[in-house]
């Protein structure tokens, strides 16, 4: 692969980086109450959305969402929506439920969406900085080949911030699979 082909797949993996953390921050000042219009979601309905991860529809394979839906009403009146859906594992109809409405999507202020906005711009950083080395070096890492592998890290540790920027995105990847982890739990 040369060296401009290898470029462009750093571009490609940086700019993807930016894009998932500008909707990481976006999900995550929501999560903490910094951004969209917090209000009461009251439920009418709920479903249970099943699929699946492949064809063969084996139960292991098996993914439920559960989504509700009803009417959105802005704290301090400014929005209203009649007909409004959130994924909801504890909803039931007749609930009403605190959300925040940041005008893409609907999301209940607890310690899940924000450990899971976290995630979001935890794993974005890791891929801007694996882009960004990759962009710099022209060379790639490689599971399949050892020697590419080896002289990706050698090009990094060269470059005069390369272990720092080769820690951080390790520790970015390692903390945002481990807050997507913690999303799940809670």
């Amino acid at each position: 692969m040369s060296r401009i082909t290898t470029r462009a797949i750093g571009l490609a993996t940086a700019l993807t980086g930016v894009l998932m953390s500008v909707y990481g921050v976006q999900t995550f000042a929501t999560a903490v109450g910094l951004a969209g219009t917090g209000g009461t979601l009251a439920v009418a309905d709920c479903r249970v959305d099943v699929s699946y991860s492949d064809s063969d529809r084996e139960a292991d394979d098996r993914h439920e969402t559960r989504r509700c839906w009803g009417e959105f009403s802005a704290a301090d009146g400014s929005d209203f929506d009649p007909k409004h859906e959130l994924a909801s594992d504890e909803a039931q109809p007749g609930d009403r439920i605190e959300v925040r409405d940041n005008g893409t999507l609907y999301m209940e202020p607890n310690a899940a969406s924000v450990a899971a906005g976290s995630a979001i711009v935890l794993i974005a950083l890791g891929l801007l900085v694996m882009g960004v080395l990759i962009l710099i070096t022209g060379r790639r890492p490689s599971a399949g080949a050892i020697g590419k592998s080896q002289q990706f890290n050698a090009a990094v540790r060269a470059l005069p911030f390369g272990r720092t920027a080769f820690w951080t995105f390790l520790g970015s990847f390692a903390a945002g699979l481990l807050s997507f982890g913690l999303a799940e739990l809670l």
